[in-house]
């Protein structure tokens, strides 16, 4: 073992017992930040029936949402006949005509 300064050594086997105890260091802090980046990034399945439902309805009214976003801005940038434009372009015509 090494003596109370980490630098002061006086053989070869307390180099080695240091890189062994920090080589144990490293690996139980690997260990603990392999667990805490799965339990940040990777929800836990479930197979209750009632999560599922939820997550189904969720994510068709979500579905839902985004087709009608995407319909009325469509509608709303000249996608479909609108009356508003018909009625522009009548009077447009009706102004060039005089």
């Amino acid at each position: 073992m090494p003596t109370s300064s980490p630098n002061t050594y006086r053989s070869l086997d307390d180099i080695r017992a240091r890189k062994a105890v920090l080589r144990e260091q490293l690996e139980s802090g690997n260990t603990t930040m392999k667990t805490q980046w799965n339990t940040l990034f990777h929800k836990p399945k479930s197979n209750v029936p009632s999560k599922r439902v939820t997550t189904f309805m969720t994510t068709g009214a979500t579905l839902f949402d985004g087709i009608l976003l995407a319909w009325k801005l469509y509608n709303r940038f000249g996608g479909g006949k609108s009356h508003k434009a018909t009625k522009q372009k009548s009077l447009l015509a009706r102004l060039f005509q005089l």
